[in-house]
């Protein structure tokens, strides 16, 4: 349920993202990807949200494979991101004992609000979820590269 709740949260993000390159439907967003260890192993399942040093652009988020390696998405999946300057958060959390859907259903049916997560663990130092605290940064080019390799400690 939590990780519903995070994607949905994620991809809202990513719907109020701007950028360079120019793309069928997606104006300025360039393709970006990268790679997220943790202790030097790949980190599997994490959200990686680049959020945009200027207010007025738009954030990205992609979600890392088994390897360690994700693409970012801005308005469609895993069309990139746009140029610019970004802070980078990344998080993985899991919840113990998670209710199932139809548990769900019923919490919110009896109180009128969606129920409290239980307990979540997060898998990742607090820090590196909030990207003002992480110390992570990238600068997406037009042009460039644009794969960025994280490697949290």
């Amino acid at each position: 349920m939590v990780r519903r709740v995070l994607l949905t949260l994620l991809l809202t993000g990513a719907g109020l993202c701007l950028g360079c390159n120019r793309k069928p439907g997606v104006e300025g967003v360039v393709a970006v990807s990268g790679t997220v260890t943790y202790q030097g192993k790949p980190v599997e399942g994490a959200n990686v949200m680049f959020a945009p040093q200027n207010p007025e652009a738009r954030s990205a988020s992609g979600r890392t494979d088994a390897s360690g390696r994700f693409q970012l998405t801005t308005l469609q999946s895993g069309d990139g991101a746009l140029c610019g300057a970004y802070k980078v958060a990344i998080s993985k959390v899991q919840v113990e004992n998670p209710m199932t859907a139809d548990e769900a259903r019923a919490w919110f049916e009896k109180n009128g609000g969606p129920p409290e997560p239980g307990n979540v663990k997060n898998e990742l130092p607090e820090d590196y979820k909030d990207a003002g605290k992480s110390g992570l940064t990238a600068e997406v080019t037009d042009g460039g590269a644009n794969d960025f390799t994280f490697e949290l400690k």
